[in-house]
C-alpha cells in the first residue's frame, strides 16, 4: 500500500508541484534520477523478492525498467500540467 502511494506521489504529485513552481528542467532531471533510484529501492522490498527467487537478476532488472519507464511516462506530462496550471491561474 505504501509503495503504491509513494509511486503516485513520485510520479504525479511532485512533478505537478515542480511544474507549478516553474522549476527548471535541470531540477526536473535531477528529480527523475532520484525517482528512478527510489523505484530501484522499492523494487527490492519484500514483494518482488519472489521474483528474485523465481526469475533471478533478469526478472528484477526487467521489473525495475518497467517501473522507471512508467515514472518517466507519467512524470513528464504531470510536469507540463503543473506548468499550465501556474500559467493560467
Amino acid at each position: 500500500m505504501l509503495q503504491n502511494l509513494g509511486r503516485v506521489f513520485l510520479a504525479i504529485v511532485i512533478p505537478i508541484y515542480l511544474g507549478y513552481v516553474r522549476a527548471s528542467l535541470n531540477v526536473f532531471d535531477v528529480y527523475l534520477i532520484l525517482a528512478a533510484s527510489w523505484s530501484l529501492w522499492a523494487y527490492g522490498q519484500p514483494g518482488p523478492r519472489e521474483l528474485w527467487e523465481s526469475g533471478g537478476i533478469i526478472a528484477v532488472l526487467k521489473g525495475w525498467l518497467v517501473m522507471v519507464f512508467a515514472i518517466l511516462l507519467v512524470a513528464g506530462p504531470a510536469y507540463g500540467v503543473g506548468y499550465l496550471i501556474a500559467k493560467y491561474i
